[in-house]
């Protein structure tokens, strides 16, 4: 057994199976709900209604985050159950393109299936829902795959692959400015080094032209709208996010050590190199060069997207699993074929990424075996040393799943599923109910059978400053005056920084009355849904 070699052909099983089941995971579980995914539900919903972005909704971003949701939607209903099919779909397509990448760089299919495992440990089981943090970088690693690939490989079929590039990376942007951007630039760098070796740009000018023919026919009808207006890219009234000192704060701060330590790894690697055969041999050997630029490229995105793109703290979890693959393919001797060999270097994966299951585990033996862990103020240790606050927390252990239809597959808390039913008894179902959800529940459109405001100028959703602007402000608050709303929701978040601006709620009170409240779907408990009706 511990003499025993893995073959190709059981790796590449193994590789399969790890995928599938790591991707099939949240199709067998029920999830509390999760801030931000009223933002993937409604742009999806508006699509499956058939408004279009821009033309009947706008927002700061490009809509690629929206297709894939929107078209499971088309497929299997408007629920947050087609929404998880709809990240599953994103997960397969992320490993299929972790995997490619390795390939092109000629990993050892052992040390890639291990490479596969910690992606899936690292990256994939913590994204059970789409969001555009995520998928960003998803489109933008599929377009990686594709340009690496048509670089390396130089077959005939490597101008369709810096084609596909050209979209895919157009396609990130257009999901997220700041990492799309990020990716626009790693790939632009990676193509000139090569070009530059070779003394020809001719697969540069392929892929920017590809890059700029997708970004012309795609943007093109969207500027009879208000494009310019909606889409940020630093113009007032948007802020572009960018100050150099946010910048080198997260650079080097305490919890970006790893990503220095990572950095630093990789160009001891390249200078070890250099010293050994020259820049020549380096040169020459362009799958290491490419691959080692590739990951030094990845190591230094995060350092720079995480400023600002902040949320969630594990976004850019993603280069864990290439800086692994990467130092075991440094390791000459070691043979990861070796059965015992692969068996010990599984364990370090899950040793090394034991945070996350043991998070769960934790709650699982404090209720299976019954271990409580005291806090007793009258001795001093590391959960007493300082008085907390005595503010109620929750784990969402008391949620309970929703019987409603939209918000399938889903934990909600007990006191939000009895306002939405009230709700529901009172307002589902009547016609031309026209309502300003100014909340997270967005599901409440289907719910209620009303359609979502639409128009050029109505903005998806109201993060003040980010897509809801002093013009939106006025404007609403002089509809809101005209009392053009049946039914009004207002939802309030004492710990963020004016989510919903608070002018607006002012307008709300001075010619709409309160009805009814509920809690929102939020950890802490501590914000709320508010129900405005005209006055009588």
């Amino acid at each position: 057994m511990f003499k025993y070699f893995l073959k190709d052909k059981e790796l590449s099983i193994a590789e399969i199976l790890i995928a599938v089941i790591f991707c099939s995971i949240p199709l067998f579980a029920t999830f509390p709900y999760k801030i931000n995914l009223y933002l993937a539900w409604d742009g999806a919903y508006r699509m499956y209604l058939g408004q279009l972005p821009f033309r009947d909704f706008g927002m700061p971003l490009g809509y690629g985050f929206w297709i894939i949701p929107g078209l499971f939607f088309k497929i299997f209903g408007p629920f947050m159950s087609s929404l998880i099919k709809a990240q599953v779909f994103i997960n397969a397509l992320s490993i299929v393109a972790f995997s490619s990448i390795l390939r092109t760089f000629k990993v050892a299919p052992p040390i890639r299936v291990l490479g596969v495992i910690f992606f899936c440990l690292s990256y994939v089981f913590i994204n059970f829902w789409p969001w555009y943090n995520h998928t960003v970088f998803v489109y933008e690693l599929i377009g990686l795959a594709f340009l690496i690939s048509g670089i390396l490989k130089r077959d005939k079929y490597a101008l369709y692959k810096l084609i596909a590039a050209g979209f895919f990376i157009f396609l990130s942007v257009f999901t997220k400015q700041d990492i799309g951007g990020l990716g626009l630039i790693i790939a632009l760098t990676l193509l000139i080094i090569n070009n530059v070796i070779d003394r020809e740009f001719r697969s540069t000018l392929i892929f920017l032209a590809s890059f700029i023919f997708f970004a012309i026919i795609i943007i093109s009808p969207l500027l009879s709208y208000e494009f310019t207006y909606w889409f940020n890219y630093g113009q007032a009234p948007h802020s572009s996010r960018i100050a150099i000192f946010d910048y080198m704060d997260d650079a080097f701060k305490e919890s970006s050590l790893i990503l220095r330590l990572y950095i630093t790894g990789i160009i001891i690697s390249l200078l070890i190199k250099i010293s050994q055969g020259g820049i020549k041999a380096l040169i020459e050997d362009r799958v290491q060069l490419n691959f080692s630029l590739f990951i030094l490229a990845l190591l230094i995105q995060p350092l720079l997207a995480q400023v600002t793109t902040y949320i969630p703290a594990n976004a850019h979890y993603y280069y864990h699993s290439f800086v692994f693959v990467f130092i075991l393919s440094q390791i000459r001797h070691l043979e990861v074929r070796k059965s015992w060999v692969f068996g010990s270097l599984l364990l370090l994966i899950f040793f090394l990424w034991s945070h996350d299951y043991w998070r769960y585990g934790k709650r699982i033996m404090e209720r299976t075996l019954g271990i409580k862990q005291e806090v007793d103020y009258n001795y001093v240790t590391k959960r007493t040393w300082i008085i907390k606050d005595k503010e109620e927390k929750t784990d969402r252990s008391d949620w309970k799943r929703t019987p409603f239809k939209s918000l399938d597959n889903v934990y909600l808390p007990e006191a939000t599923i009895k306002g939405i039913k009230r709700l529901k008894e009172q307002w589902a179902g009547k016609a031309d109910l026209k309502v300003l959800n100014m909340s997270e529940l967005t599901q409440l459109a289907y719910e209620l059978g009303y359609t979502p405001l639409s128009g050029e100028d109505q903005p998806l959703w109201f993060h003040r400053n980010v897509a809801f602007f002093d013009r939106e402000s006025q404007n609403t608050c002089l509809q809101i005056a005209d009392e053009q709303f049946d039914l009004i929701f207002f939802e309030t978040i004492p710990k963020l920084n004016r989510f919903y601006p608070p002018e607006v709620r002012d307008c709300i009170q001075d010619h709409y009355e309160l009805d009814d409240t509920f809690p929102a779907p939020r950890i802490p408990e501590d914000s709320y849904i508010e129900v405005y009706v005209r006055k009588k």
